[in-house]
């Protein structure tokens, strides 16, 4: 039976929900049956106002600690896209709903914790309720996790077996970040004070489940130094972490086709030559610094106060527009031969112009083109969970996308 809405958007009153609302009205608008929901409809209806939305655009209410609820709107739909973090505060119970009333399901997750709940909790009745459940379809990990399967599969076609040895590097970056991710940022710090859930977020592999004695111990960048494969000095990735994870988890997923012996990292590329050198060892000091005094209570709540956007803030539309990102995968095999690139760019900013173009494409892809998709459902990566269908949907969507092997 055909449902009310393809797609509804959960959180659309916040900053990113916003912005992912407002990229669905212009790009598809009547084209599709969709609705925005939230926990509070004045709010919800002065968005459908500020964003001029069709008036059948329908406001839907719920609240993120109401399952009821939750099951309520998501019944009515073929997927729910959900923008409401820190998702380890207030995700679990929609995606709870989701598994319940069989809707698939998307977020922007750059959480380690919360994956690692909602796979312990929610995979296996997903898998047999034939959902999917898609975390991290935004800058965080579509980049990384699509970019290495798009790379694999040149691989295997062009040398006849995976590379073995893959790093992303990003070449260049401009953004700035919202008092969402602020939230989100804060509430990580707190949980690595829980001896648990630190040796969760330092686990490479903590998202995988068929896990064998003698598979490699993966390195994560940590200081600066020369890489020879861009021939430029690089510097820690602040999201490599986590990117690794869901990389190692697709890898899991489906049965090590990059190998048993497949290794991933990535890295920030910071120029040529001393100054190269000299821009990484700095920015490395002034995240060190960052990071210290965020884990502070006076200096972090003194920060909040001062300088740190709060939540519902972020980048203005212009800064925005003006914001990119470009990213180099590299693949190589044990001996350094064999090597395979895919190069990944977008003219916005990543965490909000490029990410809303992300996930909302996913859902779209979820929605739209579902008798395409693989057929493997549980709570999966969004490499998994539709392979390189969605490389084409955001080619369209004005992403550069290239594979060179």
């Amino acid at each position: 039976m055909e449902r009310d809405y393809q797609i509804i958007v959960w959180g659309a009153t916040g900053f990113t929900g916003q912005i992912v609302t407002e990229y669905l009205h212009n790009n598809y608008g009547s084209e599709i049956r969709w609705a925005i929901a939230g926990r509070n409809l004045e709010k919800l209806q002065n968005v459908k106002q500020k964003l001029q939305l069709d008036a059948n655009i329908e406001c839907l209410v719920g609240d993120s600690f109401d399952e009821a609820s939750l099951r309520a709107i998501s019944s009515r739909t073929d997927v729910i896209i959900s923008t409401v973090g820190p998702y380890a505060l207030y995700g679990k119970a929609l995606v709870s709903a989701c598994v319940q009333t069989k809707t698939d399901y998307c977020d922007l997750t750059g959480e380690i914790p919360f994956v690692k709940d909602s796979i312990d909790s929610f995979h296996e009745q997903a898998r047999a309720n034939e959902v999917k459940i898609v975390h991290s379809c935004g800058y965080d990990s579509i980049p990384s996790d699509i970019g290495c399967l798009l790379l694999q599969e040149k691989a295997k076609e062009k040398y006849g077996k995976p590379a073995s040895n893959v790093k992303l590097f990003v070449l260049g970056t401009k953004g700035k970040f919202s008092g969402g991710t602020v939230a989100s940022m804060i509430n990580l710090m707190k949980e690595a004070k829980d001896p648990e859930k630190r040796q969760i977020q330092s686990d490479p592999y903590i998202l995988c489940k068929d896990v064998i004695a003698g598979m490699p111990n993966q390195r994560i960048q940590n200081f600066v130094w020369y890489d020879p494969r861009i021939e430029k000095w690089t510097a820690p990735f602040v999201m490599a972490r986590f990117n690794s994870r869901i990389v190692f988890r697709t890898n899991d997923l489906k049965q090590y086709d990059y190998g048993r012996d497949f290794m991933y990292d990535e890295g920030l590329a910071v120029g040529y030559g001393m100054k190269g050198k000299l821009r990484g060892t700095m920015l490395m000091l002034a995240i060190g610094i960052f990071i210290k005094l965020m884990s502070m209570s006076f200096t972090r709540s003194l920060l909040q106060k001062t300088v740190l956007p709060k939540p519902g803030e972020g980048p203005s539309k212009a800064e925005r527009e003006g914001g990119y990102f470009k990213v180099k995968i590299i693949g190589e095999d044990e001996e350094g031969e064999n090597r395979t690139e895919v190069f990944i760019a977008d003219s916005n900013d990543p965490g909000y112009g490029s990410t809303a173009k992300m996930l909302a494409e996913t859902a779209l892809c979820l929605a739209l083109n579902a008798d395409m998709l693989p057929k493997q459902y549980g709570v999966i990566t969004p490499a998994v969970a539709m392979g390189t269908l969605i490389a084409g949907r955001l080619k369209k969507a004005g992403f550069i996308i290239t594979v060179d092997g």
